[in-house]
């Protein structure tokens, strides 16, 4: 199971990765989404301007019956986004791997930050989920992107409202 979510914020690039790597906003964030014991895990900026961000915390899932047989209606999820340098043209790529100890599924993917010049930039995530379960894997991945797709597009929302007010 596969999506892409794209969004335009009107901040360059450079605003746009300070707030993404910034401890404070993502906690912030993750905790508007009704997220809890947000931890950072760590933060390693590399020489070239390379930055991989760790977090810990706890993630409310919207499950159907079926799925609680697998899946706990709260997952305690490590997430680590290794991001790029700054190409020549501004971009920034990465990926990101969220972890949730004792399930069968991965959700893992690619991050874009790309100039759009005067008009900001724009923010591509590429997610795909895994789960390696015979007979329901799919449904609960299914289950799992239905619930992805909706933390991506408010954590979106809540980055454009970030950078707006600051």
């Amino acid at each position: 199971m596969q999506f892409t979510a794209n969004h335009t914020y009107k901040r360059p690039v450079a605003d746009v990765f300070a707030a993404l790597t910034d401890f404070d906003a993502v906690k912030a964030k993750y905790e508007a989404l009704g997220q809890s014991d947000v931890k950072l895990v760590s933060r390693e900026e590399g020489e070239d301007g390379s930055v991989t961000l760790v977090t810990r915390r706890v993630v409310p899932l919207e499950l159907p019956g079926f799925a609680k047989r697998v899946l706990s209606p709260k997952q305690s999820v490590t997430q680590t986004d290794a991001w790029s340098a700054v190409d020549a043209k501004g971009a920034r790529t990465g990926t990101f791997v969220v972890e949730a100890k004792g399930t069968p599924v991965r959700v893992h993917g690619e991050l874009r930050l790309a100039s759009k010049g005067a008009k900001g930039c724009t923010n591509s995530t590429a997610v795909r989920i895994e789960c390696k379960l015979p007979l329901i894997g799919g449904k609960i991945a299914e289950v799992v992107a239905k619930d992805t797709r909706r933390a991506v597009d408010h954590e979106q929302a809540w980055m454009s409202e970030h950078l707006t007010s600051s």
